[in-house]
């Protein structure tokens, strides 16, 4: 998910990128092209004039019943004269004109009698649009081909990185499990022979941690081919249970309610936001439950709200664990419908909306 969301934005900043100068390169080449296709223009149609100037007028006591080479008019002082075509609305203070994909050259002639206009034209097929739009669509899918290769190859370390933290944890999984149980079950031996000494509890304090850490570990390895045994739980009761099991000492407003879930899913999704209470709160943990939501607050600080639950973000790096637990509570809460929100309330609210 993480590497698809990068590739997506490296791809995105790449052809806004490479788009905006492709773009700015090919305005200014347009117009560049547009003036010499102008000029050469020009050119023609002015050595046409010329040669007509020279061979076949003689604007002398405004003799000009003479015959017009062709798409040729002549005005005197703005008035049309003769013509062998239809000519526009001109501007005659212009030398060239475009109109309807026709470029008009016009000269301007000062003589005694008064100011003569020549004017003449041809088609005027600019169709380097069209050529750019097919280029740009071949461009674009070359840019489009690049981007992709090179997103891959600069996400490759990311991806290879992100592999291997997902190996270990499979490894560690794996390895965990035999260990912890033994280390539970010896403890609950001592406790039933009335054994109670300081040094135990933290060994049974640690063991539950270590415990935890190993169900999130697992959860994420296999909770997608995890076999979903729906049931009907008093939440209310759940709750009073994982509670005592965590030791903490919380205000609580529990309604009696009641859910279907799978018991390791809601044992998840319960366990990690206790956890995260007890272990962010400085003093003060409040929870509410009725029919519509449960809340859990804490006088604890979230900096980054958004990015909190995703997959081993952790809110402070000093801590322990691998950052995973939010991020379980998202997903179950995601399966399930619910609503997941955390908010900044005078400390730190986390509430599932059912």
């Amino acid at each position: 998910m993480a590497e698809r969301k990068s590739l997506i934005r490296f791809i995105v900043i790449y052809l806004f990128s490479t788009i905006l100068l492709l773009g700015i390169g090919e305005w200014f080449y347009y117009k560049l092209a547009k003036e010499s296709i102008i000029k050469e223009n020009r050119f023609i149609l002015s050595k046409k004039v010329e040669q007509f100037i020279k061979e076949r007028v003689k604007i002398r006591k405004m003799m000009l019943n003479v015959h017009l080479l062709d798409n040729m008019a002549i005005y005197k002082d703005g008035y049309l004269i003769a013509s062998n075509f239809n000519p526009p609305k001109l501007n005659f203070n212009k030398e060239i004109e475009i109109i309807n994909n026709k470029i008009f050259y016009i000269k301007k002639l000062i003589r005694p009698f008064g100011t003569v206009y020549i004017v003449t034209f041809k088609e005027f097929h600019n169709n380097l649009l069209e050529k750019l739009v097919v280029f740009n669509i071949f461009a674009l899918i070359f840019i489009v081909f690049i981007a992709f290769i090179l997103g891959k190859i600069f996400l490759a370390p990311m991806k290879q990185t992100i592999q291997n933290l997902e190996d270990f944890i499979t490894d560690a999984t794996h390895e965990m499990n035999t260990p912890i149980s033994i280390i539970m079950s010896n403890i609950e031996m001592l406790e039933m022979k009335g054994i109670e000494i300081k040094e135990l509890n933290r060994i049974q304090t640690a063991s539950k941690r270590l415990n935890k850490i190993f169900d999130n570990l697992k959860f994420i390895r296999l909770n997608h081919i995890a076999k979903k045994d729906i049931i009907e739980i008093n939440l209310k009761e759940f709750l009073l249970d994982r509670i005592k099991y965590f030791e903490i000492n919380p205000k609580i407003a529990l309604d009696d309610v009641k859910i279907k879930i799978d018991k390791e899913d809601l044992t998840r999704l319960i366990d990690n936001l206790l956890s995260n209470a007890k272990k962010y709160s400085k003093e003060f943990i409040e929870i509410n439950l009725t029919k519509d939501y449960l809340s859990i607050r804490n006088d604890g600080e979230i900096k980054n709200v958004k990015k909190i639950t995703q997959k081993y973000v952790r809110e402070n790096e000093n801590e322990g664990g691998f950052g995973i637990g939010l991020y379980i509570v998202d997903k179950i809460c995601e399966y399930y419908g619910f609503l997941f929100e955390i908010r900044n309330n005078n400390g730190v609210e986390v509430i599932i909306k059912f």
